[in-house]
């Protein structure tokens, strides 16, 4: 497999990273599983106000990911969404997930916080996939 940096629609990656960002407010917002995913890390609203740096900072490892999903793409040939969205779930399947439930295993966060977690990782990873395959 070739990495090519050059060959990697960088617009297609933006628009990966922002579709990342919109879910994931989503996903975590009271009308999502913003609710339960409080509970679960022991939280609450007024402490996660007033979270722009937060979020902000979210914006590096969503980049990380499509970027990573794009050079990947761009290996395999994968030139599709629906093959993009295969390999995104490849990736949450092979990597993010297991990640997470290292974290469960041996630094004892919640279950409830790791299935939270995957749920929104479980959307956003084929979504970058897809829209990296369809423009990349």
């Amino acid at each position: 497999m070739a990495i090519s940096l050059e060959a990697i629609n960088w617009l297609a990656v933006l628009g990966a990273i922002v579709a990342n960002m919109a879910v994931g407010a989503i996903w975590y917002s009271p009308i999502a599983a913003g609710k339960a995913w409080l509970e679960s890390t022991g939280r609450s609203q007024e402490e996660i106000e007033g979270g722009g740096g937060a979020m902000a900072l979210a914006i590096v490892p969503a980049a990380l990911n499509a970027t990573v999903i794009a050079i990947l793409a761009s290996g395999l040939g994968v030139a599709t969404a629906g093959g993009g969205a295969l390999l995104g779930l490849a990736v949450w399947l092979g990597f993010v997930m297991p990640t997470n439930w290292i974290e469960v295993i041996f630094d004892r966060k919640s279950y409830r916080t790791a299935i939270i977690n995957n749920g929104n990782f479980i959307i956003t990873m084929p979504l970058m996939g897809a829209i990296i395959g369809m423009w990349g």
